[in-house]
């Protein structure tokens, strides 16, 4: 990816959006839907801390170990949590990518045009291949994204082609109504004819997501059921081995890659329990990068002087509210317990100031985004009187949900605490690893307030927003707001992303007013490294870039 230029940009970016949201403390941006945490600073610090590393020439070789918790799936097909995406990343490359002003860049396409943005024509490279020596074609494009819609297949990210690219057919083959995406055609080896069902200008930004990859079918097909474990992509890296679940995911160098290629000669994602083990972990000299529990945030400059990174995100995180549960389809009840969150404190207290409160539902650095929304000032009176009114919580208890191994128990204990003081609430906690937490919730199946959060998938504020419309699987909340889904709906019709930012606007208005989870902070990143690796960058999408991290010990 074109990180390099992208990041410098972000960080004079960065600080504009950081300013003006300024009133206190910078904060955060960084995890996914699973745990890590990323968050505050200037933009000069932050331009110092995504990037480190002397100036010249890079040194390529030896392997790189990496703290992940376990991931949902590696198969770009299923790709839906950061850690897997840390991984799918590097296995496989999709049409495009983003360049320095958030704008997509080619990958293995080379251009695209559009007339009307419904009809797109991307023009393929004729020199990637496979990591078993296949070449990609449009063809391959055509099988990956049948294989993401087929229903058989499962995929928990399918929506992508259907509602957030709005590809023709896609939704047919999803339903079973078809078994081929009318909407995509190989038109040759190195033309590829993608029909939306109607314009949409930001396509070329969401089909960078790893489940717009191309697959191989043949080696899908001599994989079977444990295809999935090792999978065979196009991208930098390729699997050293199988996924060996809860312990390793081994990477080596991909040495036909097309494009530049990555320094270390393998790339070894550690599987841990929790963030606490892979900070342990790096402390004693085991692992080269990790992630930073809350607790060390403020010692992490001692534990690992000079070899820490402290970035913003394009993240958030949030505490939803199942509206199929009484008495959360109140929405005076949703808004009274988002008024009795002390975010300030929470992120200063916890987080020691490396998040920043939310006061809307999508970073400022997110293209159209707005901030200001009132219920998410702390106004412990004004939460009390809505509650009393509202009827309140019958045996004023809830149980309060999370996904462990991501540092949420002390900030979820305290929201539970001023819940308690504010409001008069108790709370049980129930935490579960990430895997079969994001179950549940897709489920429907949580019984009071659950901590999620999104890491953008493309750069732009309709990524965090489209997760509320009635359609989305995403939309853990069971929220449903004909004026808002029309919002969106306008937004996505509009000639460019620009032209759609007032009905963005409006939909994070509407969000405003109902309430449907509570956002709690925008993410930073932290990151330690030890003194084998130098040249560590983390982006500002919420991943490392690993492919140029240099083994200098």
């Amino acid at each position: 990816m074109n990180y390099k230029k992208l990041l410098g940009l972000l960080a004079l970016l960065l600080s504009f959006a950081l300013v003006a949201s300024a009133c206190g403390d910078d904060d955060d941006s960084g995890s996914d839907t699973d745990g890590g945490s990323e968050e505050e600073g200037d933009a000069e610090s932050e331009a110092e801390g995504e990037e480190s590393g002397d100036e010249g020439e890079a040194m390529s070789g030896g392997s790189v170990t990496y703290g992940i918790v376990e991931p949902a799936w590696i198969d770009s097909f299923n790709t839906q949590d950061s850690e897997g995406f840390e991984v799918a990343r590097l296995l496989f490359d999709g049409l495009t990518d983003y360049g320095e002003d958030l704008e997509p860049v080619p990958a293995v396409a080379t251009e695209w045009t559009t007339e009307d943005n419904i009809v797109w024509t991307f023009t393929l490279r004729d020199d990637v291949t496979f990591h078993d020596g296949t070449p990609v074609t449009a063809q391959s494009f055509v099988d990956g994204w049948n294989r993401v819609a087929d229903p058989e297949m499962l995929s928990d990210v399918a929506y992508q082609g259907s509602l957030a690219a709005g590809i023709e057919g896609w939704e047919e083959v999803e339903t079973g109504e078809a078994t081929e995406i009318s909407g995509v055609e190989a038109i040759d080896d190195t033309t590829l004819q993608v029909t939306l069902v109607s314009p949409y200008a930001p396509l070329p930004k969401v089909l960078s997501h790893p489940v717009f990859s191309p697959v191989n079918l043949a080696a899908v097909e001599a994989g079977g059921d444990s295809y999935s474990d090792s999978p065979v992509g196009n991208g930098p890296y390729m699997m050293d081995g199988v996924w060996q679940h809860d312990v390793a995911i081994d990477l080596v160098r991909f040495e036909d890659y097309y494009g530049e290629a990555g320094l270390p000669d393998a790339i070894n994602f550690g599987i841990y329990d929790s963030q606490e083990t892979m900070y342990l972990e790096a402390q004693a000299g085991n692992l080269d990068i990790s992630e930073v529990p809350p607790e060390n945030i403020t010692t992490m400059e001692d534990d690992f002087p000079g070899r820490t990174i402290d970035v913003p995100v394009g993240v958030i995180n949030y505490l939803g509210f199942p509206q199929t549960v009484a008495p959360f389809e109140n929405p005076d009840i949703r808004r009274a317990m988002s008024l009795a969150i002390d975010r300030e404190t929470i992120t200063e207290e916890i987080f020691a100031g490396t998040r920043f409160p939310a006061n809307g539902f999508a970073p400022e650095l997110a293209p159209g985004a707005i901030s200001g929304c009132e219920y998410t000032e702390y106004d412990p009176e004004t939460a009390k009187e809505l509650f009393d009114a509202a009827g309140g919580i019958p045996e004023g208890k809830v149980t309060i949900s999370f996904n462990t191994g991501g540092g949420h128990e002390d900030w979820t204990q305290a929201v539970a605490n001023g819940w308690l003081q504010t409001l008069g609430i108790e709370a049980d906690f129930v935490g579960q690893e990430f895997a079969p937490y994001y179950d549940v919730l897709q489920a429907g199946e949580a019984s009071g307030p659950y901590r999620a959060g999104w890491g953008w998938d493309s750069p732009t504020a309709e990524n965090f927003l489209s997760i509320y419309h009635t359609d989305s699987v995403d939309n853990y909340a069971s929220y449903s707001s004909e004026s808002f889904d029309s919002a969106i709906d306008e937004f996505r019709l509009a000639a460019s992303e620009e032209e759609g930012f007032p009905a963005l606007a409006t939909a994070q208005e509407i969000l405003c007013e109902d309430m449907p989870v509570a956002p709690m902070f925008f993410n930073r990143q932290q990151k330690v490294y030890t003194e084998r690796v130098d040249n560590v960058v983390y982006s500002v999408f919420g991943f490392t870039l690993l492919e140029d991290v240099e083994v200098v010990g």
